[in-house]
């Protein structure tokens, strides 16, 4: 698998690799590609539009043999319901992250300063 950073707008130098070379090195390759949009939990403009037009054509063009996107989770009760178990729980725990910290090294995650 590679994890690879869509969304690039302009001449700008964004997160790497991008999305489109590694759509580009799998045709190349000749290797299906299964894409999966961890980032987002909604289908939205960068999913519907980016993901299965534009890189599904960008996938054909480049000779992809077979390009599948998963789906968002968007309003799956397992995911709702994960979602109100934490916010249930805030008052609990007494932290708005559900329990999770940031790495030590980041400095301005809220959550460290409600810990610290």
């Amino acid at each position: 698998h590679v994890v690879c950073y869509q969304s690039r707008v302009g001449p700008l130098e964004w997160l790497q690799p991008y999305t489109e070379d590694e759509i580009k090195r799998a045709g190349g390759e000749k290797r299906a590609l299964v894409v999966v949009p961890v980032a987002f939990v909604s289908e939205h403009s960068e999913t519907l539009v980016e993901l299965d037009i534009e890189y599904a054509g960008l996938a054909r063009e480049a000779g992809v043999p077979e390009y599948v996107r998963a789906p968002t989770v968007n309003a799956a009760q397992s995911f709702i319901g994960a979602l109100a178990e934490l916010v249930k729980s805030a008052p609990e725990t007494g932290t708005v992250a559900g329990g999770n910290i940031c790495n030590a090294g980041y400095r301005d995650c809220p959550c460290r300063r409600e810990a610290d």
